[in-house]
């Protein structure tokens, strides 16, 4: 049914196996979730064997985000002699932040060792509203959640009954208060020709919401009547910068382009208007396209830039101007987990559903759902008809 040691887990740990006892697993409702959202799931206990010297079921919810990078600089340094010598220095700034750290107990059995039988544990939690969506740069940055299952053993030379089950985690659908519509004047970049005339552009795009792999509709409309020089190429870029800050507070600011795609451009004195297809997709990296992230330590932006390259044999070195929309990449949906079959002759004593209450300060209480509990137990932020809004929003 489920792994006995976490099957995430880099190190095995040593000790008597729990497996010849039975196992546990656990389950979520659905696979990913946006912030706010009520997380349902079960825990499921099938102890085939008596003498497990443990008899609480608890429910770990874990999410944090870290972030490690080295920088390295040259220092040169003179001697008394006022000989010179150069020297390489290398830091490592880490930053780490627990969003989630709750360790609940489920159940406790009271009894000396884990009773033999199956069980069900169905529990629920609602998540922060302003959780930063997940996130993975390997060897750089990651933003992670995970939910476990956890029987605990008395005695040290027992390995813990444990299964784990990570949680993608998606940032509310950001709504456009900005235009999806942006215009720019170019100018004669010919300084030893001044002229007012100038090359009307006017860009739109579909949406500013996108999932990796998405393809992003844009129509560009050129107007280069007015000028003498031909419009060179047209390109359209997806930009990341993505802001990295340690335990003390020093930023790594990296800044790069993802894709970028360059068409034909509008000769002198002509008009045009270009349908692009442009694929958000990162060429440079086979790990697919990684999500906007809003975190204290791990922010990740995108913006789709637009700019016109002039054929100019000016002697100025201008920049060539741009139109630049911010744009949310939503965490893609996982692969389906594979299916786990019952244990034979699967009939467990479903237990209660247990309410599970997160707070910041990582404090936490669980009540039985009964009829005065549930009248006090109220989810804040986001219901299930504006989560739906959210999903209708991505498919469109």
């Amino acid at each position: 049914m489920g792994n006995i040691e976490d099957n995430n887990s880099k190190k095995k740990k040593s000790g008597i196996s729990a497996s010849q006892f039975g196992d546990i697993f656990i389950k979520t409702d659905k696979q990913y979730y946006f912030s706010g959202e009520v997380v349902y799931g079960n825990i499921y206990l099938n102890v085939v064997r008596d003498g497990y010297p443990g008899c609480i079921v608890y429910l770990k919810v874990s999410g944090k985000e870290k972030c490690k990078w080295t920088e390295t600089k040259k220092r040169i340094s003179t001697d008394e002699e006022g000989n010179t010598s150069e020297s390489t220095i290398t830091r490592t700034y880490t930053g780490k932040s627990n969003i989630y750290q709750h360790k609940l107990e489920l159940h406790n059995f009271q009894t000396p060792s884990l009773p033999q039988g199956q069980f069900v544990f169905p529990f629920l939690f609602q998540l922060f509203s302003h959780l930063p969506g997940s996130f993975y740069e390997k060897d750089l940055a990651q933003i992670s959640y995970k939910v476990k299952a956890v029987v605990l053993s008395k005695k040290s030379s027992y390995n813990c009954i444990i299964n784990s089950q990570r949680l993608i985690i998606r940032e509310p659908i950001r709504q456009n208060k900005k235009p999806l519509i942006g215009q720019m004047q170019v100018h004669s970049q010919n300084c030893c020709f001044p002229s007012d005339e100038a090359c009307h552009i006017n860009c739109s795009i579909d949406k500013l919401n996108y999932l990796p792999g998405d393809v992003a509709q844009l129509e560009i409309t050129i107007d280069n009547s007015s000028l003498d020089e031909q419009v060179n190429s047209i390109s359209i870029l997806l930009l990341n910068t993505l802001t990295l800050t340690d335990d003390k507070g020093h930023q790594k600011i990296q800044n790069g382009i993802v894709v970028q795609k360059v068409i034909q451009g509008v000769p002198s004195r002509g008009k045009d208007k270009k349908n692009v297809q442009f694929i958000l997709q990162n060429n440079k990296s086979p790990q697919e396209l990684q999500p906007s992230a809003n975190g204290h330590l791990v922010n990740s932006v995108y913006s789709l830039q637009i700019k016109i390259n002039l054929d100019s044999d000016s002697c100025c070195c201008k920049e060539d101007p741009s139109i630049n929309f911010p744009i949310q990449i939503v965490a893609q949906v996982p692969k389906l987990d594979p299916i786990v079959e019952e244990p034979p002759n699967w009939n467990p004593q479903v237990f209660e559903v247990q309410k599970v209450y997160l707070t910041d300060r990582n404090k936490e209480k669980v009540d039985n759902q009964d009829g005065s509990n549930a009248q006090n137990f109220k989810f804040q932020s986001y219901n299930r008809n504006q989560i739906q809004v959210m999903q209708q929003q991505m498919k469109e």
